[in-house]
């Protein structure tokens, strides 16, 4: 028996063995072959998968189709008895009441003064005066602290490049209507004839008259004239 007839076929030496793999007969190692087989099907898994943004913020609430058809928030407050809305984004400011300087020689009656309100002079104006509200009668009445109850709250409003105070009665807070809670004005609504409101809500017990704040806006920088 020769060397050649007892050496195994399947030697190193001999290189005749042929290959048990795809991967073996391209020369690649069995481990980078099966690398690229898991790339491959990942690559597969991802491009059947539905592409969706990422939420920076996960924990914000996506809006449902009732939240949807809710309209811009509004700040509820009081004039006497009647209950008033502005846009809660106009608003400024909700400051506690305080006294306020009266102008002298200005003759326009919505004018109530200049109030401070931190650090700057801020025109005081009667919104009460504008629409006609009635005022609640008072026991005692001293010159400008008339509203200084514990319900009585100062208003800043911003309309343009403007800031104007106003004394209301009471504030409620903040409330995001359904649209289709929003009814038409009618002819007799408070604010209706002058066009400073533009809807009107029920909200408990009371009809609540929505101000345009661009007319209220308006209505006070001609106050100032």
């Amino acid at each position: 028996m020769t060397y050649r007839e007892s050496a195994p076929e399947t030697g190193p030496v001999s290189g005749e063995r042929k290959p048990s793999s795809p991967a073996a007969a391209n020369g690649t190692q069995p481990s980078q072959a099966n690398g690229n087989t898991l790339h491959r099907q990942a690559a597969e898994l991802l491009d059947r998968l539905p592409v969706v943004p990422v939420d920076p913020a996960p924990w914000r609430a996506i809006p449902g189709e009732q939240e949807s058809e809710r309209g811009a928030s509004l700040l509820l407050f009081r004039l006497a008895d009647e209950w008033l809305a502005l846009p809660a984004s106009t608003i400024e400011e909700v400051a506690p009441m305080r006294g306020w300087h009266s102008v002298p020689g200005h003759r326009q009656r919505a004018l109530l003064g200049l109030v401070n309100l931190r650090g700057a002079l801020v025109p005081c104006l009667s919104l009460g005066e504008l629409l006609g509200v009635q005022p609640v009668p008072q026991t005692q009445t001293p010159p400008t602290n008339s509203l200084r109850a514990s319900t009585a709250r100062l208003l800043a409003l911003r309309h343009g490049h403007h800031l104007s105070a106003f004394p209301v009665t009471e504030v409620h807070g903040t409330v995001t209507p359904a649209r289709a809670s929003m009814g038409a004005v009618p002819a007799t609504a408070l604010g209706a004839s002058d066009g400073f409101a533009v809807a009107v809500l029920p909200w408990r017990d009371h009809i609540v008259g929505v101000l345009d704040p661009l007319r209220v806006g308006a209505a006070f920088d001609r106050s100032l004239a």
